[in-house]
């Protein structure tokens, strides 16, 4: 973006997004390396263009902040953070909400559900659950909590890293109901 364009975008009041992408020329190398904001906001992403030619790497890195971009937009407007609990959206317990609440630390649960994994992907009787009830639906019984029931459960909670994971546990359950 030019001069000019910056001063025809603050008197029209039609401002489009600037561009941040650039590439640079590591040492002892021949290929460009794009440098550009990713789809996580204020990180920026380096990611080798596999390019000789300086102006069609910024053209690639140029195409690659504008996917990152639309991203970010299309994500902002579903007002998502990702895939979470069970497949479902925005009812996901971080791995630091799960430590504070195990009184463990983050690198423990992420070994821990490292090992999970391993172990159910390599169940026998898991893979034979799966391909039984793999065609046919699965119906859930809907989790009915009194009021009393919810106020002991937030008895229990110690810090606000396991109230924040309680509420989303119970936003989840009462979303299905």
């Amino acid at each position: 973006m030019s001069a000019l364009d910056i001063v025809k975008t603050l008197l029209e009041g039609d401002p489009e997004p600037v561009d941040e992408a650039t590439v640079r020329l590591p040492p002892r190398s021949r290929r460009w390396v794009a440098v550009f904001t990713g789809v996580t906001p204020g990180t920026q992403t380096a990611r080798s263009t596999g390019l000789t030619d300086r102006t069609a790497a910024v053209a690639q890195a140029r195409a690659w902040e504008d996917e990152a971009r639309a991203e970010r937009v299309r994500r902002k407007a579903e007002g998502t953070r990702g895939i979470g609990l069970l497949g479902r959206r925005n009812a996901s317990l971080t791995q630091g909400e799960i430590a504070a609440t195990l009184g463990l630390s983050e690198r423990a649960v992420r070994a821990i559900e490292k090992r999970a994994l391993l172990k159910l992907r390599r169940h026998p009787l898991l893979r034979e659950v799966w391909a039984e009830f793999a065609s046919q639906p699965v119906e859930e019984d809907a989790i009915d909590l009194t009021p009393e029931e919810i106020g002991a459960l937030f008895g229990l909670v110690r810090n606000p890293f396991e109230r924040r994971a309680l509420l989303k546990v119970l936003l989840f359950v009462w979303a299905d109901i």
